[in-house]
């Protein structure tokens, strides 16, 4: 590949593709990937199916909160690559310095991996089975003009996302341009409060642009071919330019000279202040870790932030915040719950001599894992309670709490054991860096969503007893389980030989 500098970005990625796939070698996490290129469609088959058995009333309201869907999707695609300096990479930056990799693969390669990123295949397949209902329009896609026109809205929303975000990432390799962009989205955040605080949220999502698209997809429905063309022919568009402008932006993004190593070697630190517990100085320790990596850095702030603030937009019911902290907690798991053992990076080796590291190091990065999960899932049931209807019932309450509390706890628990059993090599510094590679983080955000989908559902089950205190009966042996497969995993931490291979592969790959 180093020689064919003529070579177009297509056919790169494609072999870049093909790499990467034989690179996988466990057939396991192959047929995971494989599942979840699948999981999409069955999602949206078993969306369409469910919902004709709802009410009429519950189908109705539905209905009105899908142009706040496209709204929230349009966000998500665009602070998606946003958090991730462009989008997830196909290799680590350092790994192609000696091949003349194009900027037009790079950029592209990030659109390819776009679904990885659980949120973004949640909110797809709402898409679809919420304006299948609106319009009507049940059959499949190939024959359904209207999902079609949600197709094409999809992935020009992901393309205008990612040029976005390699816009704002070549900005900021720049101290001016950090201050720029921090501004920038200081004001964009307190526009959006001001906006919520003087009740115009509504009017907002009826002007907004996304109401065009969901009319677009009513004329398919309808047959007025006309406006329908059109609705669809400025989406094409738009696919095709603001992919040739990603593929610009992007090559000046990575021809901008950065002042990282600057930033980050040049700096006088505070002394910590001493602390009389191994637990709470290895909990500094693991929060340093987590602020000064870029990219969970960024992570944090959108999953406390973004969630609420969505939720909030969308005025849901209490039965739907039932089902919110499923899909929030398995986002969370992926920022670096995966690999835990990752915030040590080289310094593991190190730490791993000191006495009585062992059972505190397990303990730190559990509650760093758990604190912040549990702060995305409480951020989006509080968001979502401030324009929620008023709950039927007390248990609807109770059932949304005890989904939040239940769903971190799971998570945290497979996230810690995956930790133990496949730790991965990850710097964590770069803006796209990601704590594994991208099949093990497709393959992971599959188990999550399975597990915390199916616990919400438990918690929205026990929700229509109406009994209160049913949901707090009902979380015990959730909670129960979590904790035996986190202890477990614990016990296996402790032996000296795991623990090893586990500290040698995070320090050295």
């Amino acid at each position: 590949m180093s020689g064919s500098v003529n070579i177009s970005a297509n056919r790169q990625l494609v072999a870049l593709l093909r790499l990467r796939w034989r690179m996988i070698r466990s057939q396991p996490i192959r047929w995971a990937i494989v599942a979840l290129t699948l999981l999409p469609a069955s999602l949206v088959i078993a969306g369409l199916m469910g919902m004709q058995t709802l009410p009429d009333e519950q189908t109705f309201n539905l209905s009105l909160a899908t142009p706040t869907f496209y709204v929230g999707f349009l966000v998500l695609a665009i602070l998606a690559p946003l958090v991730s300096g462009g989008g997830y990479e196909l290799y680590p930056a350092d790994q192609l310095v000696a091949y003349s990799i194009r900027p037009a693969t790079a950029f592209r390669g990030t659109l390819v991996l776009a679904p990885v990123n659980l949120a973004w295949v949640i909110n797809v397949v709402a898409l679809f089975v919420m304006t299948g209902f609106a319009t009507g329009d049940l059959a499949w896609l190939p024959t359904s003009r209207s999902l079609l026109t949600v197709a094409v809205f999809i992935l020009a929303a992901t393309v205008i996302g990612h040029a976005i975000g390699w816009l704002v990432m070549g900005f900021r390799q720049s101290r001016r341009g950090r201050l720029i962009t921090n501004l920038a989205g200081g004001s964009a955040l307190l526009v959006g409060f001001l906006i919520f605080w003087t009740d115009n949220v509504i009017s907002l999502l009826d002007n907004s642009p996304t109401t065009l698209v969901l009319t677009g997809a009513f004329d398919g429905y309808n047959g007025e071919y006309p406006s329908w063309f059109r609705v669809v022919g400025v989406l094409l568009v738009a696919i095709l330019v603001f992919i040739r402008l990603g593929d610009a932006i992007a090559s000046w993004a990575l021809r901008r000279p950065g002042d990282h190593a600057d930033r980050t070697s040049s700096r006088s630190l505070p002394r910590r202040r001493p602390t009389h517990s191994t637990l709470l100085a290895l909990l500094m320790v693991d929060h340093a870790s987590v602020w000064r990596s870029t990219p969970l850095r960024r992570g944090v702030l959108v999953l406390v932030m973004v969630p609420g603030i969505i939720s909030a937009l969308a005025g849901m019911t209490w039965q739907s915040l039932i089902l919110v902290p499923g899909l929030i907690a398995a986002g969370a798991g992926l920022l670096f719950g995966i690999n835990a053992f990752t915030l040590d990076s080289t310094g593991s080796i190190w730490l791993a001599t000191l006495p009585g590291w062992v059972s505190p190091a397990y303990l730190a990065k559990s509650l760093i894992f758990f604190e912040i999960a549990m702060a995305a899932v409480i951020s989006a049931l509080i968001g979502g309670s401030l324009r929620a209807q008023p709950a039927h019932s007390i248990s609807e309450i109770t059932s949304a709490s005890m989904s939040a509390l239940c769903c971190a706890a799971l998570v945290v628990a497979l996230g810690m054991r995956s930790s133990l059993r496949n730790p991965h090599r990850a710097d964590l510094k770069g803006p796209r860096d990601t704590p594994a590679t991208p099949g093990v983080m497709a393959a992971q955000s599959m188990r999550f969503a399975v597990v915390t989908t199916f616990t919400s559902l438990y918690f929205a089950a026990l929700a229509i007893s109406e009994v209160w205190w049913l949901p707090l009966l009902g979380a015990v042996p959730v909670l129960l389980l979590s904790f035996l497969h986190w202890y477990r995993t614990g016990l296996a931490w402790a032996h000296p030989h795991v623990r090893a291979a586990v500290v040698l592969t995070v320090a050295g790959g």
